[in-house]
């Protein structure tokens, strides 16, 4: 009787290996033959970034847009910025860079709410600070509502992306609920019908929740971190885990695209630290050109570069080679 359940445990066994080498062996093939189409090639642009570097963001903006050919954009609202007071609203620099955009045709997905692409992510004015909770919120809703207001009539603008990966614990940020979260998109979605872009870490995290709230998610793509424990880490993932986890959302929305392509140094330290060339040795044309081919064999349809304010300030520093590398990206757009 034991050697009868010991020979049906292995027959089991054995059928269960066999399952498994044919399910993972389907997935190779499908993943290695799959077609791959060239993606969009755009960038995030961070204003208040380029006043960091010490650079005029118009003037940037105009290079990327003239001398690049930079026609697709993910440009952050920074509502620190922009309302500096309560009610009193600075639309100066993103209108100027909503102008160009309808000008050249530049493609544009505005991102508004309180937590925005760069460091420390999350933008709440001073005046804000002080608020208990359900305060702020209310405050987040008025800047939303305000900033969709203010630029819906803008034919630039092809999508919304409202907050930015809201759940990934990065940042100098409050906690964010689901609830909170779908009532800024349920805003926007009430006042204007473009699409809404979602985002969420693409090497951390869950993909899926984020993916229902949103018409298109955004996923980061970073290959090269930094660590106190490790210093540079280079993440062990293929394009096909970004492609594999992409088809799992493809349901749910109607794109996933890269919305921040690795294309700087990740910043152990103050930027401001060494000489700006000499970041160069962290993050050179090498790097850049390996990050955007392992893009393109991710095969969504858009991805959007990270770091295109850095290669503008080298290039004012003497060091275009970051800045002519790029040029050969979007000239194949």
């Amino acid at each position: 009787m034991k050697h009868h359940h010991s020979k049906y445990f292995y027959m089991l066994a054995s059928l269960a290996t066999v399952l498994t080498l044919a399910m993972f062996t389907f997935a190779f093939v499908w993943l290695n033959t799959r077609s791959l189409v060239e993606p969009t090639f755009g960038v995030t642009f961070s204003w208040v970034y380029a006043l960091q570097l010490g650079q005029d963001p118009v003037k940037m903006y105009q290079a990327l847009v003239n001398d690049l050919g930079v026609r697709h954009v993910r440009l952050p609202l920074y509502w620190s910025e922009i309302e500096r007071a309560q009610g009193e609203y600075d639309w100066a620099i993103s209108d100027n860079l909503l102008a160009i955009s309808e000008d050249r045709g530049v493609e544009v997905t505005l991102v508004t709410g309180m937590k925005v692409p760069r460091w420390p992510e999350c933008y709440i004015p001073d005046w804000a600070e002080s608020f208990n909770e359900d305060f702020q919120r209310q405050a987040v809703l008025a800047f939303i509502e305000e900033s969709v207001i203010h630029y819906k009539g803008s034919s630039a603008i092809i999508r919304w992306q409202v907050e930015n990966e809201p759940f990934f614990p990065y940042g100098e940020c409050p906690s964010m609920s689901v609830v909170q979260f779908k009532e800024r998109v349920d805003l926007v979605r009430s006042l204007d019908d473009r699409p809404i872009q979602v985002t969420v870490s693409g090497e951390l995290g869950p993909w899926l929740d984020s993916a229902q709230a949103a018409d298109i998610l955004g996923i980061s793509l970073y290959r090269q971190t930094w660590n106190d424990f490790f210093g540079y880490f280079m993440y062990p993932l293929t394009p096909e885990y970004y492609f594999f986890r992409a088809s799992l959302v493809g349901e749910d929305v109607s794109q996933v695209v890269i919305s921040e392509l690795q294309a700087e140094p990740w910043f152990p330290e103050p930027i401001e630290s060494r000489p700006l060339t000499q970041w160069y040795e962290s993050f050179d044309v090498e790097m850049f050109n390996r990050n955007v081919k392992f893009a393109r064999e991710v095969g969504v349809s858009e991805a959007y570069l990270w770091g295109s304010e850095w290669w503008y300030a080298l290039k004012q520093a003497g060091d275009d080679r970051l800045w002519e590398a790029a040029r050969d990206v979007f000239k194949t757009n």
